[in-house]
């Protein structure tokens, strides 16, 4: 079993926004009271002892008179609030600030304004956010906008009784985000509350249930809005039980029901399909409202990841549970499936791809996150069928200034504070507490920190390790007012505007030093504040996190599909609860409160598409999967570099950024389905599925030529020849003329009109020829569009030229210590050509055991010259079938910056480094999910070679023909004479010497197992 993980961004556990059940009516008030606060009393006369600190000396927030203290604030703060019927409270203060946060009527406001106690009531304005501002960004609510336009039944598109199913984590019913109610004043509230009905009863096509478990109500907390919930783990707890408890659920996260063990699945949720203009808090101020892409949709969740009482570690779901889920979604009928976990970058025959497979021909859009181990080539869900979803930003300003006591000004910070504040500064690394390492103390573990030392301090801590938001925690527990967060790793060097327990600002790796230096002296001070110099916001930026293309399974297949909003994008959450708040919800004697949270990552992006998917299938529900698909990809807008230039790597991005109004008013599309899809699987020697046909029945297709949207085919011969069909999806007749271009290539597109009645479709081809002089093993990247005279459809046009086709790599298996092979290549030109040959070098083989959790790094000198490092695992040394992980670094002992890495579901890894620079690098082996092992560990092997520079005489021998013509195969012979008993790795460079200085055409690689 695969234990899938959450796509979830840069490691983020962001910090839940806490908001209470009372009335929208309500507002959110800081209340402060007049008493000083325990940091800064001075003591009472004949009653309470002073617990400020002596001169010289540190606060004690353990010391038994500052206890005394609190409590007596603690008191006085309950006698306040019950002159007003003692509303629940969202935060108590009462070290660095004597007061606490409420949800006030403006009544209940003005009458603690009278209170001889009362100091001051104020509305909260800590910060103000604006996916808040996504459907904004994507102009949906603008005037014309898609959510403006009507449908046949002259109903707003608004995803209306279009059913998104989510597969993810589950769902936090407290949100009113999934309720099916509104206020008087339109506003919607959770299932709780009382209000008037918004929702009719489910589509009729509805056949899903919700089900009950812990914590889960189905009879209050399903309704019209949230018409499914169920949830799958029977596999992941089968897993814990065998781990020899190892690890469990998390006792006060996670439930044995639909309800959100982690948080994930409601953001996913609320973004793709959440109720509209839903208030959100954070912190006890007010952020805005939040809305769904489709706000009018419905809301299927199936529960099938979960989190461990190890998390992260083992947190995720079994694609045995998975496949259940998918299974159900497709049978309760819904529409559009939004699935925001990893998955596979090598294989379309994967259970879950072939799942979705099936999916779509049953008429299912599916959105898939395209990973997030950017910039590297790491895209996963590789498989036509699917959209392939990447993250990019979008315009939400959330800078800020940093501004030290000796007038340095950082301006390249992030914050969502909106105000100023100053105060002392100190390094968090100085002030551990009794017992705590001070490099946890330097990352601002939780518990890490002096009790006393930082009051009434902004301190300064590192990033890694734990979730940012953590880190401002353990600050606000300690008594500082304030967190100065700065990078440490260049490989994790990207910002986040999170929403902390106390002002901070996050700042660059390049910061830290100054910072550092400074909060070091004696008398240090900062203060955060808004930017000098308002900063333009450029948006869309591709994010660093998003895994980039092309295609690992097959290039010709282009991915990611396209990018959208994902970098802190705002959505309904879970709340961190107590055990007892926990046990009490599963109890049903406690009902939690409703949150919301920002997050970045590709799990983001892709319910942006899956919400759009629901419009577009509300807006024309007689188009095919394909059909969306290809409006959304067709229709879309350009990508930024940070510079605000246009960013031509079409790697990260596929298509473009996201444009549903566009593709709400496309004329015209590519259209495909499961026919088509088991021939492109017949054309790449795979078997479809079995509903689908057998090959001898479809017959087969290159892949370049299956009817995508995006055009693309990899290693061109001088010229090659795509094929596709479009279709009118007008009411009239149109006559729609071709453009394209292509850098380098010269592009013939035949017919170049097309005169097409409504529904009807028409062929064309697009000859691609290499102009002289263009360089080969290059991507190029272009548009080719048709026009009807008011809109475009453009489609992705991307192509390598290569001078010579050879396989990557030649395998041989046979137990012997001397063997001989032949290759078959072909030439793009007539002329003479050599062959170079490098190795054999046997693997150097580092063993170990590992658990869960754990990382274990190994060196290896690369050697200028090299022609390539390769480091492998392999389940067949592996002592017991679990999910090991590999990441390669350019320094020694896992430093330096991340140059690969290898995250499948099982213990089959490998990285490989062509050309690699000199240096030591380091190969670190993960341990994912090792619970099947003995005790919870597993012995393992780690292969590695370095192949080149070649000195002296090589064991592997070639040769090749004295010429080669143009198309023509020619045949080149390996041997080789070594030890057996080994895994051996060779380089074969072959060369155009028609010149005086050769000119390389290609490689392959040379893999012998003679054991």
């Amino acid at each position: 079993m695969n234990l899938l993980r959450i796509s979830l961004a840069l490691g983020l556990a962001a910090l839940s926004l806490g908001t209470s059940a009372q009335s929208s009516a309500k507002k959110i008030y800081i209340v402060q009271l007049a008493d000083a606060p325990a940091a800064t009393f001075t003591g009472k006369p004949g009653g309470l002892a002073a617990t400020k600190p002596v001169a010289g000396a540190r606060f004690n927030a353990s010391a038994g008179n500052v206890s005394s203290y609190r409590s007596f604030l603690a008191a006085q703060q309950a006698q306040v609030l019950a002159k007003i019927g003692s509303p629940r409270t969202l935060h108590n203060y009462s070290v660095s600030f004597n007061g606490f946060a409420v949800q006030l009527t403006e009544a209940q406001a003005f009458a603690l304004k009278t209170s001889a106690q009362v100091l001051s009531v104020n509305e909260s304005r800590l910060v103000r956010a604006d996916t808040t501002r996504t459907p904004a960004f994507l102009q949906l609510s603008a005037p014309g906008g898609l959510w403006s336009q009507l449908d046949a039944l002259a109903r707003q598109v608004k995803g209306e009784d279009i059913i998104i199913g989510v597969i993810d984590t589950g769902v936090w019913p407290e949100n009113a985000s999934f309720g099916d109610k509104v206020d008087g004043g339109g506003n919607a509230v959770p299932y709780y509350q009382a209000g008037s009905s918004a929702y009719g009863p489910p589509p009729a096509k509805w056949k899903g249930k919700c089900v009950n478990g812990e914590g889960f109500n189905a009879a209050t907390m399903c309704n019209n809005k949230l018409i499914g919930a169920r949830f799958y783990g029977d596999a992941f707890f089968a897993g814990a039980d065998a781990s020899g408890g190892a690890y469990t659920l998390h006792p006060s996260l996670e439930y044995k029901s639909p309800r959100d063990g982690d948080g994930h699945g409601s953001h996913t949720a609320s973004t793709s399909g959440g109720n509209g203009n839903v208030q959100a808090t954070a912190q006890g101020a007010a952020i805005g409202a939040i809305s769904g892409i489709a706000p009018r949709a419905r809301l299927a969740v199936y529960k099938a990841l979960w989190t461990a009482s190890t998390t992260p570690a083992n947190d995720g779901g079994t694609t045995a549970d998975i496949l259940k889920a998918i299974d159900d979604a497709v049978a309760d009928g819904v529409d559009v499936i939004n699935y925001s976990v990893s998955g596979s970058k090598t294989s379309f025959l994967d259970e879950v791809e072939i799942a979705y497979l099936n999916a779509t021909a049953a008429g299912i859009f599916v959105a898939a996150s395209a990973g997030n181990s950017g910039p590297g080539n790491e895209v996963a869900h590789i498989s036509p069928w699917l959209m392939t979803v990447a993250a990019s930003t979008h315009d939400r300003q959330a800078f800020a200034d940093l501004k030290l006591g000796n007038n340095t000004v950082f301006s390249n910070g992030v914050s969502v504070f909106s105000g100023t504040l100053s105060g002392s500064l100190i390094l968090a690394s100085s002030i551990p507490a009794a017992g705590a390492a001070m490099a946890d103390a330097q990352r601002c573990f939780a518990n890490s920190l002096s009790a006393t030392a930082a009051v009434g301090k902004i301190v300064v801590c590192d990033r890694g390790v734990s979730a940012r938001v953590d880190k401002s925690a353990e600050v606000k527990r300690v008594g500082g007012i304030g967190m100065v967060l700065v990078n440490a790793n260049a490989a994790a060097d990207g910002l986040a505007a999170d929403f902390h327990s106390v002002p901070s600002i996050h700042l660059p790796l390049a910061t830290r030093a100054t910072i550092n230096a400074y909060a070091a002296t004696a008398g240090a001070t900062a203060t955060i504040m808004p930017p000098a110099t308002p900063i333009a916001v450029v948006a869309p930026v591709m994010a660093s996190f998003s895994s980039r293309g092309p295609n690992k399974a097959n290039g010709n297949i282009l991915k990611p599909d396209i990018t959208g909003p994902g970098v802190d994008i705002l959505a309904a959450f879970i709340t961190n609860q107590t055990q007892a708040e926990h046990d009490g919800t599963v109890a049903g004697s406690f009902t939690p409160r409703a949150n919301a949270s920002s997050l970045s990552g590709t799990s983001m992006s892709s319910p942006h598409i899956a919400g759009a998917a629901a419009l577009l299938r509300q807006l024309y529900p007689n188009w095919s999967v394909a059909a969306v698909k290809s409006a959304l990809m067709t229709s879309t807008n350009g990508v930024k570099l940070a510079n605000g230039t246009a960013d031509n790597d079409r790697w990260g991005y596929g298509a473009g950024h996201m444009n549903p109004n566009g593709a709400a008013a496309t004329p015209l599309v590519y259209d495909s389905g499961p026919t088509d899809h088991g021939r492109f699987l017949c054309g790449v020697g795979l078997t479809p599925p079995a509903a689908i046909g057998t090959c001898a029945a479809l017959g087969a297709i290159e892949p370049w030529n299956l009817n995508l949207a995006s055009l693309t085919v990899a290693n061109v011969l001088n010229t090659q020849t795509l094929q596709r069909k479009v279709t009118n999806v007008t009411g009239a007749t149109k006559t729609f003329t071709a453009t394209a271009t292509l850098p380098g290539w010269t592009v013939l597109v035949t017919p170049a009109t097309l005169t097409l009645a409504p529904g009807a479709s028409g062929s064309f081809s697009t000859k691609l020829t290499i102009n002289a002089g263009s360089p080969i093993n290059t991507w190029s990247f272009g548009t080719l569009s048709w026009s009807d005279g008011a809109v475009q459809v453009s489609s992705p046009l991307s192509a390598n030229a290569v001078g010579f086709l050879a396989p990557p790599e030649v395998v041989d298996v046979r137990a012997a210590g001397a063997g001989s092979k032949t290759v078959s290549v072909t030439s793009a030109y007539t002329g003479t050509l050599a062959v170079t040959a490098t190795g054999l070098v046997p693997a150097t083989r580092n063993s170990g055991n590992i658990r869960s959790g754990q990382t274990q790094c190994y060196n290896s000198v690369v050697p200028a010259g090299a022609k390539l490092a390769r480091f492998q695992l392999f389940d067949a040394e592996t002592s017991a079938a679990v999910d090991l992980d590999l990441d390669v670094f350019n320094g020694p002992g896992g430093t330096g910056t991340k140059v690969g890495s290898s995250g499948g579901g099982s213990a089959e890894e490998m990285v490989q480094l062509n050309a690699p620079p000199a240096g030591t690098y380091s190969a670190c082996v993960i341990g994912f999910n090792t619970s099947n092992g003995a005790g919870g560990a597993v012995d393992y092997v780690l292969s590695s070679w370095v192949v080149g520079p070649a000195v002296g005489a090589q064991t592997l021998r070639a040769s090749a023909p004295a010429s080669v013509y143009e198309g023509g195969a020619a045949t080149i012979g390996l041997g080789w004479r070594v030890p057996a008993g080994h895994r051996y790795l060779g380089h074969l460079q072959y060369w155009d010497t028609r010149t005086a200085v050769p000119v390389s055409v290609g490689t392959s690689l040379v893999l012998v197992d003679n054991r």
